[in-house]
């Protein structure tokens, strides 16, 4: 039962509308051709996008400078950067910041075969109109990495997951019942503030009743499951939808995307063994970001971090696959430029020599060549 109204109630509330501000601009209805024709812009004509940003609700070290709230939502230590693009990509689109964690969530356990019955039926035809998105959510549920740190059985626990893909983000989360603000399900930082939250579950999915429902987690691919996992896992979806005060989608999440590699490493092989993508490919993927800009959308771009910054030899990770939104773009001289907003929490002190000086609170403004030495990916919402 909830409490009465009373001043010790209303006062709490009132201070946290006045800490978000003003109600964000309405969600852009329009939906966007599925096959336009994609071109570069010719002029490499300046764009300015932003994705909105409320309080982070879990961000405690507001001491340090730059503060964390006017660096972009960033992963912390996990390694889900997708969820955080596609974040971007749906806030920007629906003038609300949206949980990336609940986008995680829906990515690795929501039941695709839902989408062929979506009551939108733009959703319908979408998923008519690309028959290998099944296969292609399956194949991406399984090439996501389980990592062995504090998880020596490698199961495949929400937090423990790494890898994803925007696209399958942006379509599954159709099927989410209505988008979850970040401020119901904060999720600055990765999973920095809800370790301990994790860590007692861990244990708790040990000894709980065996005969719980796992339908939650029933739909997604074996890999992603366990019997210690499943049950861990199921009982994060419930904690998810305790948190969530849902609203209704005000449009269908309609991803487009273009490849010239799998991922990072792929690209890596192919220019390694010279069979490098072809000009007319890569050029494919700029226009569709310039077309994105072009008409009030932020691309997502799948590419290197070490791009951004140099790699530590001691990293194990070669390639570093990353993914970021493009918020902007204009013309140095006679070279376009693209802004692209990170989503690591790294400070531009930390970036090469020549990134650094064109960043500024963690959004970076890379050369088109730059980006063309890495660029593999790009995926916006019609």
């Amino acid at each position: 039962m909830r409490a009465h109204f009373g001043w010790n109630a209303i006062l709490p509330a009132l201070l946290l509308a006045w800490i978000a501000g003003p109600a964000s601009a309405e969600a852009d209805g329009r939906i966007l051709p599925a096959k336009p024709a994609y071109a570069r812009h010719p002029t490499c004509a300046p764009v300015s996008a932003s994705i909105p940003v409320d309080v982070h609700l879990g961000t405690r070290d507001v001491q340090l400078s730059p503060s964390p709230q006017e660096m972009p939502m960033n992963q912390g230590e996990s390694a889900i950067c997708y969820a955080y693009a596609t974040a971007d990509m749906i806030s920007h689109r629906l003038g609300r910041q949206v949980a990336a964690l609940d986008i995680a969530t829906r990515y690795y356990f929501a039941d695709p075969a839902r989408l062929a019955a979506h009551p939108d039926p733009r959703v319908r035809a979408h998923l008519k109109a690309n028959p290998n998105t099944l296969a292609d959510i399956a194949w991406a549920r399984n090439a996501a990495d389980i990592t062995r740190d504090g998880n020596p059985r490698l199961d495949p626990y929400f937090d423990k997951i790494e890898g994803g893909e925007e696209d399958g983000a942006a379509l599954l989360y159709n099927l989410a019942g209505g988008y979850c603000e970040d401020r119901d399900l904060p999720s600055n930082d990765g999973y920095r503030y809800l370790n301990p939250y994790f860590r007692a579950l861990r244990f708790r999915s040990r000894v709980v009743d065996p005969r719980m429902s796992l339908r939650s987690v029933a739909a997604t691919v074996p890999k992603l499951r366990s019997p210690r996992a499943d049950r861990f896992n199921a009982a994060w979806i419930a904690h998810v939808e305790a948190r969530c005060l849902r609203k209704p989608l005000p449009v269908p999440l309609l991803p487009v995307s273009y490849r010239v590699a799998a991922n990072q490493a792929e690209f890596a092989d192919m220019m390694e063994s010279g069979r490098l993508p072809s000009p007319r490919a890569v050029a494919r993927i700029l226009a569709m970001v310039d077309y994105a800009l072009d008409h009030g959308r932020v691309p997502t771009i799948g590419y290197s971090w070490y791009l951004l910054q140099p790699r530590d030899p001691k990293d194990p990770d070669l390639h570093a696959d990353h993914a970021s939104p493009v918020v902007g773009r204009r013309k140095i001289g006679e070279v376009c430029q693209y802004r692209i907003q990170d989503n690591t929490g790294e400070y531009c002190a930390r970036m090469r020599d020549g990134i650094r000086e064109r960043c500024e609170n963690g959004r970076v403004w890379v050369t088109e060549e730059e980006l063309r030495r890495t660029l593999y990916s790009v995926t916006y919402l019609r």
